[in-house]
């Protein structure tokens, strides 16, 4: 009710509503929040880009994606050292969010690394930092391109980018130094056709750096045929954001044994991996995850409840299953 309100009130012009707006930031729910950074920039009064930017340190990363939009939509480049600081956000949604709107303002990154910051959150390759070939040519495919022509000038794109010579020098990248190189050569790997990639981007699940890790799970997980077994152990690295994609990645596999490593995960510390291990054994769908779901939807975050409830209802329709289990259950202590 409290963020239909502060939707409500984003079309007043009233000095009390927005000031009920402003002090929506401070909700202790960040549904409600984010539903106040989102109508901030149609009030656009004084003070909104100040706390736009505050928003930006918000401890849940809705708001802090949320509020990253919105300095977009208000189009001010004096905004723009607080989003390029969100380029080293955490989570890869506020990073996007981030980049997507400094793009937006005409932002220009002033260094490489703010360049290869700046690339990497978009999902693209880093010219300045990739080791290789450059980048292949952009082809015009208008309707008057020769079909047979842009055929062949496509193969020959992609011969080129699965170049040996590339692919061993993206290899070497991968045991190199700089972190910024590392990531972006496990980003171009992921595209390329080689045996030897898969094998070469599992080895990096024990990197010392969380951010090669990461991102070497996160390609993998992009393709069908990596092996489960690697991302079982994944469930317990000290990365929320690498245990996140690992139950993401096994939440697409339905078999029973999965449902049995996934279970511990729903009293994870970091509550984005709770509420994403009840949504993958909602998408699993085996009832051996009933019981341990409805212990879970007594967790103290009211997200995780939300998806354990959904969850609940994929494995058990109507609550049938339940209900029989409740039925069938002997009866203690009957006087």
């Amino acid at each position: 009710m409290r963020c239909k309100g502060v939707e409500n009130l984003s079309d007043s012009s009233h000095p009390s509503d927005t000031e009920l707006i402003f002090a929506s930031l401070q909700d202790k729910n960040p549904l409600v929040r984010s539903a106040a950074v989102r109508a901030l920039p149609k009030a656009n009064k004084p003070g909104t880009q100040g706390a736009l930017i505050g928003a930006l340190r918000d401890t849940t990363f809705q708001v802090r994606e949320a509020a990253a939009r919105a300095l977009g939509r208000l189009g001010e480049l004096s905004a723009a050292n607080a989003l390029a600081g969100c380029l080293r956000d955490p989570d890869a949604a506020v990073r996007l969010a981030a980049a997507g709107s400094l793009r937006t303002i005409g932002w220009k990154p002033a260094t490489n690394e703010e360049l290869a910051l700046f690339e990497i959150a978009l999902g693209n390759t880093p010219a300045a930092v990739s080791p290789g070939n450059s980048p292949a040519p952009v082809v015009n495919t208008g309707s008057n391109q020769d079909t047979a022509f842009f055929r062949r000038l496509t193969a020959e794109s992609l011969r080129e980018k699965n170049d040996p010579i590339r692919i061993n020098a993206l290899l070497a990248a991968l045991t190199g130094n700089d972190l910024l190189a590392r990531v972006s050569a496990v980003h171009d790997l992921g595209e390329l056709n080689d045996p030897r990639i898969t094998q070469e981007l599992l080895k990096l699940f024990r990197d010392p750096e969380a951010e090669v890790r990461l991102v070497a799970a996160q390609t993998l997980a992009r393709h069908d045929d990596s092996p489960p077994a690697h991302f079982v152990g994944l469930l317990l690295d000290n990365s929320y954001e690498v245990r996140l994609a690992a139950v993401q990645f096994l939440g697409r596999i339905r078999h029973e044994q999965i449902v049995e490593v996934l279970v511990p995960l729903l009293s994870d510390e970091n509550v984005l991996v709770r509420q994403a291990t009840a949504k993958a054994l909602g998408q699993i769908g085996q009832p051996s995850a009933i019981e341990a779901l409805l212990v879970s939807l007594g967790d103290e975050d009211e997200h995780v409840r939300y998806t354990v409830e959904q969850a609940l209802e994929q494995i058990d329709p109507g609550g049938g299953i339940r209900r029989g289990t409740e039925c069938a259950a002997p009866a203690e202590n009957s006087w």
